[in-house]
């Protein structure tokens, strides 16, 4: 690499702080714009930083998100607009789901941009609009920065990096061509977290404390472990909260137990004695469980729309502490961070266990919030949401992640026991279609120790199968299950739930009786796709094949499969078969003919 000079550089300041916040694996597709990082990194052969390609930006993103979910922090490099464009989207829902993704884009050389402003001559890449891909990023960043200036790189980076560090979600660089060997001044000090910068620990206090008196005056408890406990690390102090209580303040069968719900599924490991399952948390659901003297404790926990049914769960009888504050019923403590809201709940107890008898007591799920089939499927039964994931349940182990995808396979992987620890993977919020393919590249990345499962619909792995090719390329044995019923299941039910029905409602209208042809995916001969993209390909349609593969694959450690396995256009995981009978469409709303006379 002869145009690399020996001067200190941008390049090698930005490598330096890189290296020192755990970057460990880059992600993304190659261009000349940031080629002077990629061959700095390169030319130093104790970096700790291995640069791995994928098949496009899409792949990238997801892939590196689903890193960072798992190891603290990952890094995207891509080429200006073309490249970024792409990502917008993978961006997006790590911005949302709180997840420290560094989007590093080559952009032009000063000069170019100088020569395109006054000549207007446009260059490769570039729109003509001044700037436009910062501006593009900046509302799903914590920090996007354009560099283009040597002097001021360090001050901009180290910026950057401390506010992802901080809120854990991620930031942009956008750095010129001609800046990357352009020499600067080298890293001074270590960067960390700015969170204990902005602690209030007198509303940490006072939180804990307003939780307390709300756990005494509504003695029966139930805690929600949320998705937060996964992104800072306090899985164990959580545990630790939960000790407490169960040692002081509870009778050994009346110890307090914790569920979790889609967004948060295997924070903690779903074989502890204190797991009571994972579940959707409506309003209606939560009267039910926690009666009249319950509470419901939420540690970390997000209200997103999967997760509460898009309602608005707050009550007298909820504590919500996530997002930098705390919930107690109606009141709000402000700048509280959660592993200090924790220490002071742990504090509080204790104290209290000095001088009080145990008064608190736990609840207990009577009956399964999210409906799933209980009963061992026949070997020959013909292959369905249900009997497949029931199967999965039997045969996940915890050397395995479970990675799945938006949609009826989301809702159907919830029943799934997950037996390790960070065992589940999901974009549970923002739920892009096509996540799950390229995050099990991601997670196996991360965790090289274990195997990948992937459980993806065929409407979505049309979206990302070339990540099947990166899996391949990179010598894993990531397993993907896609669940083919020829259509986009979920869009159908969302607008038009009726093909779903037990029997459908008679319109006597070819659009309103049948799967709209916009929902109609098609036909792909998915078990073949190994032929060109590597790996192991195979197809099932009943029980006895399902087993068959799976036992192929325990077999088979070190390949990559692909396995596609086909079921009726009509079937749907148990809690939507039985929610359809009574849910609205949102065409049918609109529908002069609805309700129909025949049905309700």
């Amino acid at each position: 690499m002869n145009n690399v000079i020996n001067d200190y550089c941008v390049a090698d300041y930005l490598k330096a702080r890189l290296e020192e916040i755990g970057v460990e694996q880059m992600f993304g597709v190659a261009g000349n714009y940031t080629a002077a990082l990629l061959d700095t990194i390169l030319a130093d052969d104790n970096s700790p930083i291995k640069i791995s390609g994928n098949a496009n930006e899409i792949c990238a993103g997801f892939a590196a998100d689903a890193y960072a979910r798992l190891k603290g922090v990952s890094a995207l490099y891509v080429t200006y607009s073309v490249g970024a464009f792409s990502l917008l989207n993978t961006i997006a829902g790590s911005f949302v789901e709180q997840v420290p993704v560094i989007l590093i884009n080559g952009a032009p050389t000063n000069k170019e941009d100088q020569i395109s402003k006054q000549a207007g001559l446009l260059y490769s890449h570039t729109t003509g609009y001044d700037f436009v891909d910062i501006h593009m990023f900046k509302p799903i960043t914590v920090a996007a920065e354009r560099i283009t200036n040597a002097q001021q790189a360090p001050y901009q980076i180290d910026s950057a990096i401390t506010a992802m560090l901080t809120q854990k979600r991620p930031i942009y660089f956008e750095v010129a061509e001609d800046v990357w060997r352009t020499p600067c001044v080298k890293p001074v000090g270590k960067l960390s977290s700015g969170a204990n910068a902005t602690i209030t620990i007198s509303e940490a206090s006072n939180a804990a404390q307003a939780t307390v008196e709300l756990m005494l005056s509504k003695p029966n408890s139930i805690f929600w472990a949320g998705i937060e406990l996964q992104r800072y690390g306090l899985q164990d102090k959580f545990l630790t909260l939960l000790d407490t209580l169960n040692r002081s303040h509870t009778l050994p069968n009346q110890h307090i137990h914790f569920v979790t719900t889609a967004l948060s599924k295997s924070v903690i490991e779903e074989t502890h004695p204190w797991f009571e399952g994972c579940v959707t948390l409506k309003n209606k659901e939560i009267a039910e469980l926690v009666g009249e003297d319950g509470a419901l404790i939420g540690i970390g926990a997000w209200t997103t729309g999967k997760d509460t049914g898009n309602e608005d769960i707050r009550s007298s009888k909820t504590v919500l502490a996530a997002h930098g504050g705390v919930f107690v019923g109606a009141n709000f403590y402000p700048s509280v961070q959660l592993e200090q809201y924790l220490d002071a709940l742990i504090e509080k107890f204790t104290e209290l266990a000095m001088v009080e008898t145990p008064k608190l007591s736990g609840l207990r799920l009577t009956k399964p919030l999210i409906k799933t089939a209980s009963l061992a499927p026949n070997s020959d039964s013909t292959l369905g949401y249900d009997n497949f994931f029931h199967t999965m349940s039997q045969w996940i182990s915890e050397d395995d992640v479970m990675v799945v995808d938006a949609g009826f396979p989301l809702i159907g992987a919830q029943g799934v026991k997950i037996p390790s620890r960070n065992g589940f993977v999901a974009q549970a919020a923002w739920l892009s279609i096509g996540y799950s393919v390229p995050a099990g590249t991601g997670v196996k990345c991360a965790f090289p120790d274990k195997r990948s499962i992937v459980v993806v619909g065929d409407g979505a792995f049309h979206e990302t199968c070339q990540a099947v090719a990166d899996q391949h390329a990179y010598g894993q044995n990531t397993v993907v299950f896609v669940i083919a019923n020829g259509i986009y299941g979920i869009e159908q039910y969302l607008v038009n739930p009726n093909p779903f029905r037990t029997p459908p409602v008679e319109y006597n209208d070819k659009l309103l009786d049948n799967v709209y042809a916009y929902n109609e995916l098609p036909s792909w001969n998915i078990s073949k796709l190994t032929d060109a993209l590597g790996g192991v390909g195979r197809k099932v349609s009943h029980m006895s094949e399902l087993m068959a593969v799976m036992e192929e694959i325990r077999c088979n450690p070190e390949s990559n499969f692909l396995v596609e396995v086909v079921i009726p256009k009509e079937n749907v995981p148990l809690s939507i078969a039985q929610e359809a009978d009574s849910a609205v469409g949102e065409d049918e709303i609109e529908n002069p003919n609805w309700p129909p006379a025949s049905k309700f």
